[in-house]
């Protein structure tokens, strides 16, 4: 990627005394930033600040369609850069993201129309941000398409085929999962998808250890929504091509550089005491929509020694998903989506729709389904500060342990007080029931009327 002359460049505040400058290069659809993203300051000695997404449903609740769009974009913008081939339909999706209009016609387009991929691909998505992310980019295509999420949870009973770091995270190690042994044994192209890049450090890490595992492996391609790396960030990814004989495309909504300056001046919001509030809550299993090769019969154990003996799902490509597979299990998660949707209590209501942590794709794929006036939003490992500054992005935190990985520390952000009439949060694999009372108990401070828990899977305790 040559990057261009400066198209745009802002100057973001963050917490007084965080000063983060961006300059835009390439803008190839025409976004304007704040479209994309908003600044925050992260809980993090290594990266003190974060780009908060408005379109991947990961920190801020959006319409469930949006990421599924934003990973359609992507797809076509990776098969115009690298394939040479133009889809007719991307100025279109990408005036849909930007103006939240025209969604439900675009989407029926592609669901009706998929994209021809010419060759063999297998795309990888990074936890935690990105497994919805890249998920949506693999789901766009018709064919020749396989995926496989990286994840930071320890599986008891399969060995992880690729491990590398990365090391600004709040969480660093990464594994991959593979139920089929000879999954990544071709000589497809590797495609990787992160929403945003800053050094592309992890990118180099996992091209490295897939190069030393897959010798025949020759070319990848970094996908993200943006991209701020520096000249000379870029500069590695060539010298890393010269050292392995291999080449690497970058594909971004957004390409550019950003500078930081400063640290933020923290005044979190302190708790207050929170009026009791009950809400009438409900507990909607729903193993019996699914089939049982949909379940991989895998436990794991937490940081704290902690089991959850529950059977991950296939459908979330933890352990490897061909698009066919992938098809052919959509289907249970449309039957799902309509069970719940026949449970809302307040049709017409503003509902919210929760994932948990790495589990992001397919509680957002549900809440597509569940008609109007439903978000989606998923809980995360990483930490931010909030404050009740009138322009920062993050005003409420809800700190909770994680009730599918114990021992854990999730967080939600940003759901106001009386906001919802409805709120789903859907799990993969609960550890118990229990478990997920301390999320109940931060939910309560803002005043839910109607909490449901699904569970996707049996709890098996």
């Amino acid at each position: 990627m040559i990057l261009k002359p400066v198209e745009i460049k802002e100057v973001y505040h963050v917490l007084n005394d965080l000063t983060v400058e961006v300059e835009v290069m390439n803008n190839p659809y025409e976004f304007e930033l704040g479209q994309l993203f908003q600044m925050a300051a992260r809980i993090n000695k290594n990266r003190s600040f974060l780009f908060v997404s408005k379109v991947l449903g990961k920190h801020l609740a959006v319409n469930p369609k949006i990421p599924l769009l934003v990973g359609s974009l992507l797809a076509m913008r990776y098969l115009d850069i690298v394939h040479g081939v133009r889809d007719s339909r991307a100025p279109k999706i990408a005036e849909a993201i930007q103006k939240n209009e025209g969604i439900d016609e675009v989407w029926s387009s592609l669901q009706n129309n998929p994209i021809e991929l010419p060759k063999a691909t297998t795309f990888i998505g990074f936890a935690e941000t990105a497994t919805a992310l890249g998920h949506a980019v693999f789901s766009a295509f018709k064919e020749n398409a396989k995926y496989i999420h990286t994840t930071r949870e320890q599986i008891d009973n399969l060995c992880s085929i690729i491990n590398f770091e990365e090391e600004h995270s709040h969480a660093t190690s990464h594994r991959v999962y593979a139920s089929d042994s000879e999954f990544f044994q071709d000589t497809s192209e590797v495609v990787l998808v992160d929403d945003e890049v800053t050094t592309g450090k992890t990118a180099i890490n996992i091209i490295r250890t897939i190069k030393a595992e897959y010798p025949f492996k020759k070319e990848f391609t970094v996908v993200s929504i943006l991209d701020w790396r520096t000249p000379e960030y870029r500069q590695r990814y060539h010298q890393l091509e010269e050292e392995l004989n291999i080449t690497i495309h970058t594909i971004a909504l957004i390409d550019g550089v950003v500078s930081i300056s400063g640290s933020p001046a923290i005044q979190e919001n302190e708790s207050k005491q929170a009026d009791i509030f009950e809400s009438e809550l409900s507990y909607l299993p729903v193993q019996h929509l699914l089939s049982s090769d949909s379940l991989q019969q895998s436990s794991s154990t937490s940081v704290n020694g902690i089991p959850n003996k529950s059977s991950y799902l296939q459908m979330t490509g933890r352990f490897g998903l061909s698009i066919e597979k992938e098809k052919e299990l959509s289907s249970q998660i449309q039957a799902v989506a309509s069970y719940i949707h026949e449970q809302r209590r307040v049709c017409k209501g503003k509902t919210l729709v929760i994932g948990t942590g790495e589990f992001m794709y397919v509680p957002m794929q549900i809440a597509s389904h569940m008609g109007e006036s439903v978000y989606f939003q998923s809980s995360t490992r990483s930490p931010i500060y909030h404050s009740s500054l009138n322009d920062y992005t993050i005003q409420q935190k809800f700190i909770f342990d994680s009730p599918e990985n114990q021992g854990v520390t999730n967080y939600l952000y940003n759901i106001e007080e009386n906001q919802y009439d409805e709120v789903f949060i859907i799990f993969e694999r609960m550890s118990s029931l229990d478990a997920a009372s301390p999320l109940i108990k931060e939910l309560s401070k803002v005043k839910i009327p109607y909490i449901h828990i699904v569970n996707m899977t049996e709890i098996v305790e």
